[in-house]
């Protein structure tokens, strides 16, 4: 049994499918690249279902059209990536919209006392950004992005990376997200992990990764941190 939540000081956030929903303006882009390289395109439901671990692996499977790729990138990688980059620095802002409760969830777990930080394969590059369209980048003290360390999600080591920046241990912080990506990195980092319904996880349903917590709300995660749910 998962032990209470009273002791968490700190709250990870993944961003993609967990605070914003940037499927479309991914989607967009990854049409934009394989355009590029003479590529037709691929659909909104694809994207969303390859969205979750890095850049790099959407358009790997954006190139090949399904979820598994061979084991060695595609020559074209490189040009496929410049030209997603080009289109995404426009894009990334453009109409990214976040999901019901989050800043209102985000302000009140802050009010608690309680310290933020967003951990994401997302090139970090485009968060910043991203987090300023969207009025969010007061609320966080620490950002980590797909490629500030040599491994992303699901390794652990983004999540331990931000708790030894801010000096709480993992089993004084909790990660929320929408993906098996982050439920199994907060169970390498010894973290206890909010799974999100909603958001993008392969086509999987969360439950199947088997998260400490399972909420279809973000606004309910108030009350499941601070202790009235």
């Amino acid at each position: 049994m998962t032990a209470p939540l009273s002791q968490v000081r700190l709250v990870l956030f993944d961003l993609d499918g967990t605070l914003v929903d940037s499927a479309p303006q991914l989607h967009g882009s990854v049409v934009a690249a394989l355009a590029a390289l003479g590529k037709g395109p691929v659909t909104l439901a694809q994207v969303s279902a390859w969205i979750g671990n890095g850049a790099d692996m959407l358009l790997r499977r954006a190139w090949q059209g399904q979820h598994e790729v061979d084991a060695t990138p595609p020559a074209e990688l490189p040009a496929l990536r410049a030209a997603f980059d080009a289109d995404y620095a426009e894009a990334a802002t453009q109409g990214v919209s976040l999901y019901p409760g989050v800043p209102e969830t985000l302000a009140a777990l802050q009010l608690a006392g309680k310290r933020l930080a967003v951990v994401t394969n997302k090139p970090s590059r485009f968060v910043p950004a991203i987090l300023s369209q969207v009025g969010l980048s007061h609320l966080f003290s620490q950002v980590v992005g797909g490629d500030c360390l040599p491994v992303r999600k699901p390794d652990p080591a983004p999540l331990l990376h931000i708790c030894a920046q801010a000096g709480i241990p993992p089993e004084q912080s909790l990660m929320v997200g929408d993906s098996r990506s982050d439920v199994l990195a907060a169970r390498h980092a010894g973290m206890p992990v909010v799974g999100l319904t909603y958001g993008y996880n392969h086509g999987e349903p969360i439950a199947a990764s088997e998260p400490d917590w399972i909420l279809d709300d973000f606004a309910k995660l108030t009350p499941l941190v601070l202790g009235s749910l």
